[in-house]
Parts: C-alpha cells; structure tokens; sequence
C-alpha cells in the first residue's frame, strides 16, 4: 500500500533552505543530486513508513523519523497520508524545532 506524502509548511521552507545552503555550499550538480536523495527518501516513507521510519528519543512519540544523508525526514502517519513536518540536519537540536 502506498500513502500520500503531505508536506507540511514548514517542511516545503526547510526544503527550500537545505536548496540554497547546498547550491551556495556546493554548487548546481549537489543540490541536484541532494534533491534526487531527499525525493527517494520521501517515496521510500510512502511505500512503506514504519520500515523506513524510526521512533527517536530526541523528538515526540508520535512522529517517526527517516535519515537522508545529513537529514531526517520528520513525519507523522494519518491513515494512509503521510505529514512531513519538518527536514532536520542532524546538527540541530530537533525539540526546539519541533515546539
């Protein structure tokens, strides 16, 4: 069964974020593959959320979390649509930006 993916507000201005950071950091070629990785991440939560998603201590127990190289997807499931809630890097301090 596969499950709509919902981008929440939030999430569409982290994406855009890790876009800019990556395409100054980087350059045109990375932000095109980063953006290939973070779309595969999504449609492997779609396929299939609980195998691609984990539980973390350091967010709320009702989102689950899925790595994309130095991200994580933030969701929650609602049925059979997926809320993405927010695209982490891994440095930040995930419950401040979850509040």
């Amino acid at each position: 069964m596969s499950f709509v993916i919902q981008l929440s507000e939030r999430a569409q201005k982290d994406l855009k974020a890790i876009q800019r950071y990556t395409l100054k950091q980087h350059g045109e070629k990375q932000v095109l593959k980063y953006a290939a990785m973070i779309k595969t991440g999504l449609e492997a939560v779609a396929n299939d959320p609980v195998l691609h998603g984990h539980v973390r201590p350091d967010i709320p127990e009702r989102y689950r979390a899925h790595q994309v190289g130095k991200h994580s997807i933030i969701y929650r499931v609602n049925g059979h649509t997926i809320f993405v809630i927010a695209i982490l890097h891994g440095s930040m301090d995930f419950m401040s930006r979850l509040s």
